[in-house]
């Protein structure tokens, strides 16, 4: 199986590893969300990779505008 792989597979597949690692770390570094948020999305991005890394983005990024117009307001 690994011998079928080509260079560009090798790159796209190492591509999103790093964007799931880089969401893992978001997501633990996160001090808004709870224990059991964390774990949460941890098996979502685990289980589904590419959508629950795309869920994920859409979920940071709505919590970072929502948190600026929060400031915004204050």
């Amino acid at each position: 199986m690994i011998e079928n792989v080509s260079g560009v597979h090798s790159v796209v597949l190492l591509l999103l590893l790093a964007i799931e690692v880089l969401a893992l770390v978001q997501v633990w570094r996160d001090r808004r969300r709870s224990q059991l948020v964390k774990v949460l999305w941890t098996i979502v991005i685990l289980a589904l990779p590419v959508v629950g890394v795309l869920g994920w983005a859409v979920n940071w990024l709505l919590g970072k505008a929502a948190d600026a117009l929060q400031r915004r307001n204050a």
